[in-house]
């Protein structure tokens, strides 16, 4: 693939912790990918420090993998010093619980001949094929509230919302320009939608291509790590600090934060201690998303209303 007159160059980066009973699916299906291109993209393990035998493992059954140690288990954000470290233009990130179709690779590689291409996502199917898990996502403002919608059944390429964080490709140069995922969000959730968000207020494009096709164990690496009610109350904490950081207008936002409280406590009432929880949660880390905020609105952005119009059509 071409990048103007430019042979552009990928690799894929799969994150892996303690997850030999993923790799065999993974790692066959990810070199298979990989080998069957026209040119060279490597197939890099990014292992975060398992205590599992994970790196002898694959060293022994499949030496064609590149394999690099993190210096610590950072979750997803070790991958920040990994991509910095690399040479290619894209990366492909992807997790360890998942497998490949053959052809998924150059369906995204393709969107980037066009420059102002920031990310690609994948479609994601759950593990048996039987349902998809991630299509086209929109977002949109209500009641002093953003939402995000996944649009299932959209089969042509088009703009999204966000690209997934463990399937889809990135422009690496853009990626290091944004500061890569934000630990604001550790360990875990909205740190893609994040990035995705950050990269259109800076004018460049997301895009999700159906045709690139990726097979997910769903909550297969973080379930067994966290546990769901955990899960699901981080996503809602980093829910908040995501809103806080970049949604909307200064109005949106004192609206936002005024209303919070009274949501929290309603959900609270309704048998609902998610939300509330939650609430609390983000309350330590709320500063630092404003200071990000008010960072990020001395840069020249493009307004929300017309990306996220854009994304719509």
């Amino acid at each position: 693939m071409r990048e103007g007159n430019k042979l552009l160059t990928a690799c894929l980066l799969i994150l892996n912790y303690n997850g030999q009973k993923h790799l065999n699916d993974c790692l066959t299906s990810a070199l298979d990918a990989s080998k069957s291109l026209p040119f060279s993209c490597p197939v890099v393990v990014v292992d975060n420090q398992s205590t599992d035998n994970d790196v002898e493992f694959i060293r022994g059954n499949y030496p064609q993998a590149e394999i690099i140690v993190s210096k610590k288990n950072d979750y997803l954000f070790s991958l920040n010093e990994i991509v910095a470290a690399r040479n290619e233009e894209i990366v492909i990130i992807l997790n360890n619980d998942m497998r490949f179709e053959k052809n998924f690779i150059t369906p995204l590689i393709r969107h980037f001949e066009d420059q102002a291409v920031f990310a690609v996502t994948a479609r994601v199917n759950n593990c048996d094929d039987t349902q998809v898990t991630t299509g086209k996502r929109i977002g949109y403002f209500r009641n002093f509230w953003f939402y995000k919608k996944w649009h299932y059944e959209f089969q042509r390429a088009g703009y999204t919302l966000d690209a997934g964080g463990g399937g889809a490709a990135f422009r690496r140069k853009m990626f290091l320009e944004l500061g890569g995922f934000d630990p604001l969000y550790r360990p875990g959730y909205f740190e893609d939608v994040d990035l995705s968000y950050r990269a259109w207020q800076k004018g460049w494009k997301v895009v999700y291509e159906p045709v690139s096709v990726i097979y997910h164990k769903v909550g297969a690496t973080l379930d067994n790590i966290f546990g769901r009610s955990k899960i699901t109350r981080l996503i809602r904490r980093n829910e908040i600090l995501f809103t806080i950081k970049n949604c909307g207008t200064i109005g949106f936002l004192m609206m936002y934060v005024l209303l919070l409280p009274f949501r929290a406590l309603r959900s609270l009432f309704m048998g609902d201690w998610v939300l509330t929880l939650a609430f609390f949660d983000a309350i330590p880390k709320a500063q630092g998303a404003l200071r990000q905020r008010f960072g990020l609105r001395k840069q020249k952005i493009v307004q929300e209303k017309i990306f996220l119009k854009t994304i719509q059509q």
